[in-house]
């Protein structure tokens, strides 16, 4: 934010001037205090999943409302026919709708960082990481979807509610997708998601919260936002943990790139269970897995690889 001289009048002055340039004269000091930056950070965390949160919701609000104008009203035919074609129509489209969404939220980042004067990748921390940190952060994200989606199995064994949750979760995604294109449908969820998800809950809101308080907190509040935005009960368990951890990710190499492309391979690797039916070779990944979570877990205690944020 630019200041005015107090003095002289001069403009321009930013937060780090402690004299005026054309006059000399002492700024007062601007820097917010330790528990200033806290609810700042809390009030930025707020206002960018706000606008996210807006814009979905306001396009999703719109797309219902127009496809529910292009079918004939429900008085002239029943309610199971109307509510087949509802359906049919609502998902043939849908998928390419959420990409536009994704698409046009990145521009209006873009565009408030640019109208700032500042650059958009630097402040998602958009730099190069080596081939072995790609590489690795990709298999971590595929073990941990094979973690979570065999524990979720096997905890419902015993806890029905949550078999309940995974066929709700099935059912609304075969009603939003499954009249549309498959590739459109991966390329989404498994690329533009995390995409959007990154640049937002990593590159935007955990920078933020690492300015105002310890990493650990930030890390930590960043994962618990990130599980929250999930809105159902399962979800937020994961997500959190998968959030957190992905904040480690970012903190260790200093780039949004290890946590995306972990993001990626965790959506990506969903998939894998629509083909693979081998009892034995699905239990011989899970606990293949858990090992290199655990080896993980290890290598992301150690010092980040380049300076703090």
């Amino acid at each position: 934010m630019r200041y005015t001289c107090h003095f002289c009048g001069r403009g321009g002055l930013r937060d780090s001037d402690r004299f005026c340039p054309v006059c000399g004269t002492p700024q007062p000091d601007r820097t917010p205090s330790p528990v200033g930056r806290f609810f700042l950070s809390l009030l930025y965390a707020a206002l960018i999943w706000g606008v996210m949160f807006l814009v979905q919701s306001g396009i999703n609000t719109l797309y219902v409302y127009l496809v529910r104008e292009s079918l004939p009203p429900s008085a002239s035919v029943s309610e199971t026919v109307f509510y087949n074609t509802y359906w049919s129509v609502f998902s043939k489209y849908y998928a390419p709708v959420c990409i536009g969404g994704v698409l046009l939220l990145i521009l209006l980042y873009t565009l408030f960082y640019t109208l700032r004067g500042k650059r958009f990748e630097k402040e998602i921390s958009l730099s190069k990481i080596s081939p072995s940190a790609a590489g690795g952060s990709f298999v971590l994200g595929a073990a941990a979807q094979i973690v979570v989606n065999v524990s979720i199995f096997l905890l419902s064994l015993i806890l029905p509610f949550l078999a309940k949750s995974g066929e709700q979760s099935d059912q609304f995604y075969t009603q939003a997708f499954g009249g549309g294109s498959f590739l459109l449908e991966v390329l989404y969820l498994s690329f533009f998601v995390p995409l959007l998800e990154e640049i937002v809950f990593r590159g935007l809101i955990y920078t933020r919260l690492r300015r105002g308080m310890p990493v650990l907190a930030a890390q930590l509040l960043s994962a618990l936002i990130f599980g929250a935005a999930h809105m159902d009960p399962v979800q937020f368990c994961y997500a959190s943990l998968t959030g957190f951890l992905m904040a480690v990710l970012f903190e260790k190499y200093q780039s949004i790139f290890p946590s995306l492309l972990f993001h990626i391979a965790f959506n990506g690797c969903s998939y894998l269970f629509l083909y693979i039916h081998a009892d034995l070779l699905i239990y011989a990944l899970y606990f293949i897995s858990i090992s290199i979570l655990l080896f993980a877990f290890y290598f992301l205690s150690s010092k980040p690889e380049r300076n703090p944020i």
